[in-house]
Parts: C-alpha cells; sequence; structure tokens
C-alpha cells in the first residue's frame, strides 16, 4: 500500500461544532484537545515512536493564543497520559522522530485546527486530523493578537517560527540575486529577536535585508566563534535594515533581527549570494582626474566600472543649449549605489545627486548653456559587483 494511500485512509476529523454559549467555550476546547490526544497517543504508540516534538499551531503565518493554548494542553494530554513509551520536546528538536503541528483556518463559519504528523527524517506528513468549532466570539477573542499569558509588552501575534534563538536560529534557503525570497516575521513585542542561520555553498559577496514598514536593525555573526562582523540600521530602503558582506563557503553565519528600540509589528528578511567580481580597469581608464576625463557623446551609453576602492570616473561632454538628464545605473540591478556630479569647465561645481534616479541610481535633470561640462562619478558601495552605464541625453 502506497504511503499516499495510507496518509489519505488515516485522515479523520474530531468534529464538534459548538454552539454560542461561550461561557462553555473553554470547557469544550478542553474536552476536544483532550479526546485529540488520546487519538495522537494511539498513533504513537502504533508508530513506536520514542521522541516527539510539539510544534505551533499557525493562523495566517502567525501564532494567536488559540494556537498557543492548543499547543500547551496537547502537550499536557500527551505528558499525563499512561503507558506513554515515548518522550515529548517542545519545538522540532535535533533527535525527533516525530513532530505535531498544524494549522488554523477559517472557513465560513467554522474555525479549523489541523494537526499533522510529520515524520523528520523525510518531512512527510504520515496523517492529519482536524477539529472545528463554530466562529463565536469566544473563538475569534482566540484568534486576535491578544495574549493569553497576559503580557502588557506584546503588540503583535508572534510569528510561525518561534521561538528561535542564537542555538536554535531559522535556516534560511540562500537566494542567487535580488528576486531571492521574502520570509515574513514578526517583532511581536520590544524584546523579541529574530535569529537566521545562512550557510553560503562557496565564497561570495552574500547580501542580507528587510523591507517593511517598521525600522530594523540587523546584525551579522560567525556562528562558530559567535564574532559580530557587521551591524546595520538603516541601510536598506526607508527604515530598513541592509547588510552587504564577503563570506566563506560553508561556513555557519547567524544574522539576528530586532527592533529599533522600542519597535515591533511585521517584516521580511532574505538573503542572496553573488559571486565576487574582480574587475579589470576598463576601456577609459585612466580617467580618475578632471584633467583626463574622457568623452561621451550625447545620447550614447558607456560601460564602465570601479577597478578598486577607490577609483573615481570623469566624463565630460559638450552640449549646446538646453535642458539635459544625466543618468547612472547598475549593470546588472539597482543596488550600485552611484553618486555624480556635475562641473563646468572651470571646474566650478554646478549640480550633484546620489539617488535621484530608481532606487540607488543617480540622476539629474539641468538646464545648461552651450559649452563644454564634466561629470565625476563615484560609488558609495563598499564592495561594487558590478559595473555601470553612463548616458546623457537632451530633454
Amino acid at each position: 500500500m502506497s504511503r499516499l494511500l495510507k496518509v489519505l485512509m488515516f485522515f479523520g476529523a474530531i468534529s464538534a461544532l459548538y454552539g454560542q454559549n461561550s461561557a462553555n467555550s473553554l470547557v469544550q476546547l478542553d474536552e476536544t484537545v483532550k479526546t485529540l490526544g488520546v487519538e495522537v497517543n494511539r498513533r504513537l504508540l502504533t508508530e513506536q515512536a520514542r521522541q516527539v516534538g510539539i510544534g505551533q499551531w499557525t493562523y495566517r503565518d502567525m501564532i494567536p493564543p488559540l494556537g498557543d493554548y492548543w499547543h500547551a494542553q496537547l502537550m499536557e494530554e500527551l505528558i499525563n497520559i499512561t503507558g506513554r513509551s515515548y518522550q515529548i520536546v517542545q519545538g522540532p528538536q535535533t533527535g525527533v522522530e516525530w513532530t505535531l503541528s498544524g494549522e488554523i483556518i477559517e472557513v465560513g463559519a467554522t474555525i479549523r485546527v489541523y494537526t499533522r504528523f510529520i515524520r523528520t527524517s523525510d518531512n512527510s506528513i504520515m496523517a492529519i486530523l482536524h477539529s472545528d468549532f463554530q466562529r463565536d466570539e469566544y473563538f475569534i477573542d482566540l484568534l486576535s493578537a491578544v495574549s493569553l499569558g497576559g503580557d502588557s509588552s506584546s503588540s503583535s501575534v508572534r510569528d510561525a517560527y518561534e521561538p528561535d534563538s542564537r542555538d536554535n536560529a531559522l535556516s534560511v534557503t540562500i537566494g542567487s540575486g535580488e528576486d531571492a525570497p521574502y520570509i515574513n516575521r514578526t517583532l511581536h513585542n520590544s524584546e523579541d529577536e529574530d535569529f537566521f542561520l545562512l550557510v553560503p555553498d562557496r565564497d561570495g559577496v552574500l547580501t542580507m535585508e528587510t523591507r517593511g514598514d517598521i525600522d530594523t536593525v540587523m546584525e551579522f555573526y560567525e556562528a562558530g566563534t559567535r564574532s559580530q562582523i557587521a551591524e546595520d540600521d538603516d541601510g536598506g530602503d526607508e527604515n530598513n535594515a541592509h547588510i552587504r558582506q564577503t563570506v566563506r563557503g560553508g561556513t555557519r553565519y547567524i544574522a539576528k533581527v530586532r527592533g529599533y528600540g522600542s519597535t515591533t509589528g511585521t517584516y521580511g528578511f532574505h538573503a542572496y549570494l553573488v559571486d565576487q567580481v574582480q574587475f579589470r580597469p576598463d576601456e577609459f581608464e585612466d580617467d580618475n582626474e578632471f584633467a583626463v576625463a574622457r568623452d561621451i557623446s550625447i545620447g550614447t551609453v558607456q560601460e564602465h566600472n570601479f577597478h578598486s576602492g577607490g577609483d573615481v570616473d570623469w566624463v565630460k561632454f559638450r552640449v549646446s543649449r538646453g535642458r539635459y538628464t544625466i543618468r547612472t545605473r547598475g549593470v546588472r540591478s539597482s543596488r550600485l549605489d552611484t553618486y555624480i556630479e556635475l562641473y563646468d569647465s572651470d571646474y566650478n561645481s554646478i549640480d550633484e545627486d546620489d539617488d535621484g534616479g530608481e532606487d540607488l541610481d543617480s540622476r539629474l535633470s539641468v538646464q545648461l548653456q552651450a559649452g563644454t561640462y564634466y561629470l565625476k562619478v563615484e560609488c558609495l558601495n563598499d564592495e561594487p559587483d558590478q559595473s555601470y552605464t553612463i548616458r546623457v541625453d537632451a530633454e
């Protein structure tokens, strides 16, 4: 018999649709979890389980009070049950054969709590149970952000990856570019810190970013020595954190994200790795000074690079009277942070720009008299990983 067929045959339901009498709802909830505990124990004994981890019950990628309560009550039922031959541990730990976890969803007027048996050796779902409750005020409150423990500092529901710590960090799949998917996390109170484990498969440049509307701070560590490598507060967009660091393949690293001050709320985290680029001087070198600026024609594109840490590039162009747009941008992505400054032929600074274009691109729109002008281009990235283009257009 196939594993899938066994799962389907075992798929059961512990259904109890209760009425609107919320005074009895807690008793009914406890009775349902007790019945669930008996069935879970029977299944674990049949599988001859030795170590079982109790995970989390999530609702919309968060852990609501109902999930917390379900977790605690089911653990209590299993610990106190007679004839138990297996050890119960909280959360998915190393060496655990089975993990119990689940999900809470709303189906019309019903709140359904799924409980899944997951074999940790291959992460396969071996059985699923569900328990149903009528969607009354009592259960609506249990899906809210109000903590059952009365934690007055809590302003958000804990996310599905809690609890995490430096020693129990969330393992992150490192992407290959800026489109790497984000992991949604929540800083549920002012003391919450989220930990991410990153193990690059090769040497390269690792970028870690947060996104969202809250002010995040990121710290970066080597996991083995626990030595801090970098820290950032507002290096990303708005108040988000951004760290870009050269890393070694196979080395374990930890990124820690916390809120600035007492900041709480939701945010996203992702990481991606690119090869470290070693640039040779481009065809326009040596163009590091005003006196050796290279010509660029209006309407054409030149591709340059910053081949060393202190490299700057100068170009010059001739115009008739009118308005002109000057742009610099990264060839591979928008993460190259260029800075431009415009000069007249007497070396007087006319205008400058950092991020006037899209993202970190530089852009100037200026009214110029007929003559020759000079543009100085610098890079604000510590380690540029791509070349860039310069373009001057008549508007």
